[in-house]
């Protein structure tokens, strides 16, 4: 009996962490500094946030956002990781910090690894901290979100 159980352990470790999704960003691309300005000003159009299936995964699209310029230096990174059914997503500017900002037209990437009709949670950051955003997964779901309704 002690053997049978030590010769389950190893498969039932295989068979649980084969369970486990793992999210991986496949795609990451930005329109970078629109205009540099010193003061703070407006985007031209209301943020939106667009999630849409795609065989590759979810395709994320910020539109009309304001980042630091210092993505003139460094660019705009982005970390993705999931937690149960919460997606962590954050883009944030890398490079020092300068005294002025950019409008950036569009942020698009893609995260490979969710399950077709499973619901999300999507923990989103960039240029700020947004409400939790509920989603299902699905063919043909594409939705077109305005973020100023999702500020906290």
């Amino acid at each position: 009996m002690k053997r049978l159980m030590l010769l389950l352990i190893p498969v039932l470790c295989l068979w649980s962490c084969a369970k486990e999704t793992t999210v991986q960003l496949v795609d990451f691309s930005d329109t970078g500094c629109g205009r540099e300005t010193k003061a703070v000003s407006s985007p031209d159009g209301a943020p939106e946030l667009i999630l849409e299936y795609s065989s590759e995964g979810l395709v994320l699209t910020r539109t009309n956002t304001m980042l630091n310029c210092s993505i003139n230096q460094g660019g705009i990174a982005c970390d993705v990781s999931i937690d149960g059914n919460t997606i962590h997503y954050t883009a944030y500017e890398l490079g020092e910090p300068m005294k002025c900002i950019c409008p950036v037209k569009t942020i698009t990437s893609t995260i490979s690894g969710l399950r077709t009709g499973k619901d999300y949670i999507l923990d989103y950051s960039c240029g700020g901290d947004f409400m939790p955003i509920s989603f299902t997964y699905q063919k043909g779901m594409k939705l077109v979100l305005d973020l100023s309704l999702y500020q906290y």
